[in-house]
């Protein structure tokens, strides 16, 4: 925020005063809060981010929306697509600008593969499949209090946290998704949440997609494949700087990308900036979120 041209980070706000208080000092933030009402209402906050755990979304972002200021909140927005419909619906109703924090849509590697697609290298897009793999971390583990397990606080299992990056890009490339099936399952009883989703889905324009987050195996591996009637191109999802491979009838390319930025969501930030100064679009928006959060919701078998 205070890199993005345009824009400065004027206040924060924690619960703990003497945690906010340090945070505020070692970065340089002229004003801190441990009161979200106060920050909220301070006439030098134009627009907020809303960075808590997902099960405080919702209450955050109307109460910030009901003082007419714009909101970028994280993902997923609620901890259910009711929560989420509500939030943009409300913002919608007052006219209020409310942004999701899906920032690869602004990173230069997921723009290549948009502009890949977009331009016909795989002709007409056929199908795509998503697959996550990751091994079970300590601080998931019953007992160490991770609130991305917890349902309650999560919203769900950990296809809400990190999986929800790679539904967002299928959406992004080939519009929202309308059909979803799936379920979700606890298999290693390691945590509350379920550690291992499957299912389909369609998108508008008929692109059929399959995908499998499986956080309970022996690896971290994700792979997302788009299948087109001239070729076969795919691309890792969490790891920005992995090269996207490009596969036809009569070669394989492989394809560098940029190197990723110093701070990851700065490019979105920056299109939030201008947007809000009337000079630009961001393209992660409440609408866009909220659509995820239905797929989602979906796949889980909710």
């Amino acid at each position: 925020f205070q890199k993005a041209e345009g824009a400065s980070l004027v206040a924060v706000m924690r619960r703990n005063a003497e945690k906010a208080a340090d945070y505020a000092k070692r970065h340089g933030v002229p004003t801190w809060y441990n009161d979200a009402l106060k920050l909220i209402e301070d006439p030098q906050v134009d627009a907020i981010y809303i960075a808590t755990h997902p099960d405080t979304h919702h209450y955050y972002t109307l109460l910030a929306a009901s003082k007419g200021k714009p909101v970028y909140c994280e993902k997923p927005l609620g901890v259910s697509y009711a929560q989420s419909k509500e939030m943009v619906e409300y913002c919608k109703l007052h006219s209020i600008p409310f942004f999701s924090a899906y920032y690869r849509r602004a990173l230069p590697k997921y723009l290549m593969i948009k502009e890949m697609i977009d331009s016909g290298k795989l002709g007409e897009i056929r199908a795509v499949h998503v697959e996550m793999l990751q091994t079970i971390k300590p601080e998931d583990k019953v007992g160490n209090g991770r609130w991305r397990v917890q349902p309650e606080m999560s919203g769900g299992s950990l296809l809400l946290d990190v999986g929800s990056h790679s539904l967002d890009l299928v959406d992004f490339y080939f519009g929202p998704i309308v059909e979803a099936t799936g379920e979700g399952r606890n298999q290693s009883k390691t945590y509350e949440a379920d550690d291992i989703v499957h299912g389909s889905f369609r998108t508008e324009r008929g692109v059929c997609g399959t995908g499998i987050w499986c956080f309970n195996t022996c690896k971290d591996e994700d792979t997302t494949t788009i299948f087109g009637s001239k070729g076969i191109l795919s691309y890792s999802v969490l790891d920005v700087g992995k090269p996207i491979t490009l596969e036809t009838a009569t070669e394989t390319q492989v394809f560098e990308v940029p190197e990723p930025p110093e701070h990851i969501a700065q490019p979105l930030i920056q299109t939030i900036t201008d947007e809000l100064l009337g000079k630009g679009h961001c393209p992660s928006t409440g609408e866009s979120g909220m659509r995820t959060d239905w797929v989602m919701e979906r796949l889980q078998g909710k």
